[in-house]
């Protein structure tokens, strides 16, 4: 099988690399942008402008994948809003570019998606519930996910939640909490680990998801292109929590002191936007459809945190 992975430095794309090249012996091309994959790099890789119709079509031919998987983003909420444009064209242009590429070349086309498409009412949200963005970002998702579904031959479209795991690309840099429940977990083992207290944040944040180990993104979607299924898949846990449960949970799982926990009130990281854009308070999806397609048993908190921790301390996949 030959993949293309868009954003193979992000951390839901070097996940997906490092899970299908080493645990499957798929033969990936991937893109980069700003950074370069670390070594030993066991993929090939190039820059591609994916707001550029002509080098998309062209690096897409070039590589000939049975399956295109979509995760490039603009990682950036103030400037999305600050330059409306470059956000569309960053989010909706290049699904609508690599769609193109895909219909050319007869490859399936995999959306990763989110479940910020939803409004933070609509909790636990499943494969049909209509989405309902409060946010700019969710609207670019649910724009892509349209396009997707309306002009590609062979798509499906994975909506993750709260992605926490070991950042291929990355793995040493220090993680940071933010408004959503990305990467939480990650800083609060750091931060606990450096005997510092841990303040979760409350108030104007994300209070409510469902964690998903990034490696189980690249199972899941692995198995989306091997069943060649289509539609829309809930690729997450299988077990929702609160940011201060989720804090809870894993400082037991790393036989840290749950002492050094605190509650917000109300504070938010500074410049991270949130007071000009909405911000789903709960954002729980229901997976068992999906999970019932693709034969794959969902990963409730405890097994999705002693699995972080395996790769965190062995830094092996």
């Amino acid at each position: 099988m030959r993949l293309y992975v868009t954003g193979g430095t992000g951390a839901v794309g070097s996940n997906i690399i490092k899970v299908v090249t080493e645990r499957h012996a798929v033969d990936v091309f991937a893109t980069v942008h700003r950074r370069q994959p670390l070594p030993p790099i066991t993929y090939a890789y190039g820059a591609v402008d994916m707001c550029n119709r002509e080098q998309v079509l062209r690096s897409v031919r070039a590589y000939d994948p049975d399956a295109i998987v979509h995760c490039a983003i603009l990682n950036d909420h103030k400037v999305m809003y600050q330059d409306r444009m470059q956000g569309w064209n960053a989010y909706v242009n290049s699904t609508r570019y690599l769609t193109e590429a895909a219909n050319r070349v007869r490859a399936k086309m995999i959306l990763i998606s989110t479940d910020w498409v939803f409004d933070g009412t609509q909790a636990p949200a499943d494969e049909l519930t209509p989405p309902n963005p409060i946010n700019f970002y969710g609207v670019l998702k649910v724009v892509g996910e349209t396009l997707l579904s309306a002009q590609c031959a062979n798509w499906a479209v994975a909506r993750v939640s709260a992605v926490n795991g070991v950042h291929w690309a990355r793995p040493e840099e220090p993680m940071q909490q933010n408004i959503g429940f990305g990467n939480f977990m990650t800083s609060v083992v750091q931060t606990l680990r450096n005997n510092k207290p841990y303040t979760v944040l409350g108030g104007n944040v994300n209070l409510r998801a469902t964690p998903t180990l990034a490696s189980e993104i690249g199972e899941m979607v692995l198995q989306i292109i091997k069943l060649d299924l289509t539609g829309i898949f809930h690729c997450c846990g299988g077990e929702s929590a609160t940011r201060f449960d989720l804090a809870c949970k894993t400082v037991e799982g790393f036989g840290l002191d749950t002492g050094m926990l605190r509650r917000g009130t109300g504070d938010v990281p500074a410049g991270d936007f949130s007071d000009v854009y909405g911000v789903p308070k709960d954002t729980r999806l229901n997976a068992e459809k999906t999970a019932r397609q693709l034969e794959h048993p969902l990963l409730d908190l405890n097994e999705a945190i002693h699995e972080l921790r395996r790769q965190i301390e062995t830094l092996t996949i």
